[in-house]
């Protein structure tokens, strides 16, 4: 009985030295590491973020040089419906009108204002902006009419385009 216990013991303190002595060799760091989600904020308003075996920053991109008003966003802002209750054929008196109001530009994941801008009594509006990925939030914050928020990206040099719809609330 004393040996086998001998034995036992002589069994456990070579699989706890085999488990610690695997231990070690495990790299504390597992290749497939991930790092943590901060972002770098770049001149030219992208963001980046870590990479790499030591997690660093990815460098920015080359700043580009554009001139002044050569870049942003263009489009049309509509309010509708109009009449309460929807036709077949459409009546032409209920279509969307334009809509003149205010449009805050957020960059992306800002949640302060880059630029504030307006629509014409036409509904058409154009703002001057940087290359970068932007959000349009139409609208002077009341609950109705409610305008649903657009994305768009600005490449150098151009303009992009969209239409930004608003609701009524008219059923």
């Amino acid at each position: 009985m004393k040996e086998y216990a001998i034995v036992l013991g002589v069994v456990a303190v070579t699989i706890v030295a085999a488990l610690w002595a695997e231990g070690m060799r495990i790299p504390k760091t597992p290749a497939g590491q991930v790092c943590s989600t901060e972002a770098k904020l770049c001149p030219d308003g992208s963001y980046i973020a870590r990479t790499g075996p030591n997690c660093e920053f990815a460098p920015c991109p080359a700043a580009t040089t554009t001139s002044p008003g050569t870049s942003g966003v263009r489009g049309t802002i509509s309010l509708g419906p109009t009449c309460p209750v929807e036709r077949i054929p459409p009546d032409p008196a209920c279509a969307d009108k334009p809509y003149a109001t205010a449009i805050a530009v957020y960059r992306a994941g800002s949640s302060s204002p880059f630029i504030i801008g307006n629509s014409n009594t036409t509904g058409a509006f154009s703002l001057t902006l940087p290359p970068g990925s932007y959000t349009l939030n139409a609208g002077n914050g009341t609950m109705l009419p409610r305008c649903t928020p657009v994305n768009v990206i600005v490449v150098s040099a151009a303009y992009a385009t969209t239409s930004i719809s608003c609701d009524t609330g008219i059923r």
